[in-house]
C-alpha cells in the first residue's frame, strides 16, 4: 500500500456506514445501486454529506475500473453486488449488516434456511474475506470472517439539550421491517405520547426527513429521550441510529434482548414489559435532570464499546492483507 492509500469500489446501500469507511483515508468510488424496484438508490444528502475522500459513480464508470483493474478492492455490501464483481480480478470483501434470520424473516420464511444458504455460499466464497459487523451476526450467518463492530466518533454528536419533550424514533421503512424492529411494540409504548419518527417511511406521512446531516443531529439531541425497540433474534440488540442517539447524550428506553448493554438505570432503561417502558418514558419526560443523567451514562458506554480508532484500526488490517496492491 502506497502513501496514498487504496482505491476502493463500493455500492451505497448504507451511506452512514460508507462515511465511517470514509474514515480508513483511502480513496471511494461508490455506485448508487439498483434497488428492488428498479430505480436507483442515490445518496441521501438527510443523512450524510458525500465524503471529501469518495465519489459517486455510475456502473459503467465502475465497470470500465474493474475491467482495467483500477481498483485494490471491491466491498459489498450484499450477494447482488458480489454477483456484479467476481468475475473480474479485483479482490472482493463481504461485508454482512444484517442477520440471516432476520432477511429470512423479512421475505416471509418462503424460503428454507438450508435452501438459502446452499444458493448464496458459493458466491460468499468468491469473496476473499467476510467481514461481520457483529457476533450474533458471524454467529447467525455460520460463516468464517471476521467481526469488525460499529465505530463511534462521539465528538461528532450532540451536546445534549433534550428540550423537545417526545420520543425519538429513528429507521426507514420501519412498518415494512416490523418483525426486525418491532414497530408494533413502538407504538403501543408511544400511543397518546409526543413522538417523532425520523427516516424514509413513505406509509408513514408523519416521518421526517433532515434538510442535511447538521439538521439530524440537531434533532436528535433536541429530543428528549430514543426508542430502541429491536427484536431477537431478527436483529442485534441495537442498531447504529440507537448508538448515535446515545453519542449524542440522549437517553435511551429499549425492550429487552439477549445481548443488551443497557444496565436498567443506569446507562439508560430495559425491560420486557412495554408498560412499564411507558413509565420509564414518561419519568424521563417528566425529570430533566434524570434524562442527562443516564444520557451521560449513555454517552460513555458508546464511546467505550464503540471506538472509531478501533472500527479504523480493524478494517485497515482487512484492507491490507486482502487488497491487489500490484497497479
Amino acid at each position: 500500500m502506497d502513501k496514498r492509500g487504496l482505491r476502493i469500489l463500493t455500492f451505497n446501500w448504507h451511506e452512514p456506514y460508507i462515511s465511517m469507511l470514509a474514515q480508513t483515508g483511502h480513496s471511494f468510488d461508490i455506485v448508487e445501486p439498483c434497488a428492488t424496484g428498479g430505480f436507483l438508490r442515490r445518496w441521501d444528502l438527510s443523512v450524510r454529506p458525500i465524503p471529501q475522500n469518495a465519489r459517486i459513480v455510475p456502473w459503467k464508470t465502475a465497470c470500465d475500473g474493474l475491467r482495467k483493474n483500477l481498483y485494490n478492492i471491491a466491498l459489498c455490501h450484499n450477494f447482488a453486488d458480489i454477483a456484479l464483481v467476481c468475475d473480474f480480478p479485483t479482490p472482493a470483501i463481504l461485508l454482512f449488516h444484517n442477520r440471516l434470520t432476520g432477511e429470512l424473516a423479512l421475505g416471509g420464511n418462503t424460503v428454507p434456511r438450508d435452501e438459502y444458504l446452499s444458493h448464496v455460499s458459493p458466491l460468499a466464497r468468491r469473496a476473499v474475506k467476510l467481514v461481520f459487523v457483529s457476533s450474533a451476526k458471524k454467529e447467525d450467518w455460520g460463516f468464517d470472517g471476521d467481526v469488525i463492530p460499529h465505530g463511534v466518533d462521539v465528538s461528532r454528536f450532540g451536546p445534549y439539550a433534550g428540550n423537545i419533550l417526545k420520543a425519538l424514533r429513528i429507521g426507514n421503512l420501519v412498518k415494512e421491517r416490523a418483525v426486525m424492529l418491532g414497530f408494533d411494540l413502538q407504538e403501543r409504548i408511544v400511543e397518546g405520547m409526543g413522538n417523532t419518527l425520523v427516516g424514509h417511511n413513505p406509509s408513514f406521512p408523519r416521518s421526517v426527513r433532515p434538510a442535511c446531516f447538521g439538521a439530524f443531529k440537531s434533532i436528535v439531541a433536541a429530543h428528549r429521550l430514543y426508542l430502541n425497540t429491536t427484536v431477537s433474534p431478527y436483529e442485534d440488540a441495537y442498531n447504529l441510529s440507537m448508538l448515535e442517539a446515545m453519542a449524542s447524550g440522549v437517553p435511551v428506553i429499549s425492550s429487552a434482548h439477549p445481548q443488551s448493554f443497557i444496565v436498567n438505570g443506569v446507562n439508560g432503561f430495559v425491560s420486557s414489559d412495554p408498560g412499564e417502558l411507558r413509565l420509564c418514558a414518561d419519568d424521563l419526560l417528566d425529570d430533566h435532570a434524570l434524562a442527562r443523567s443516564l444520557g451521560v451514562e449513555g454517552r460513555e458506554t458508546v464511546a467505550g464499546l464503540f471506538p472509531m480508532r478501533r472500527f479504523v484500526m480493524r478494517w485497515n488490517r482487512v484492507f491490507a492483507e486482502n487488497a491487489d496492491c500490484a497497479r
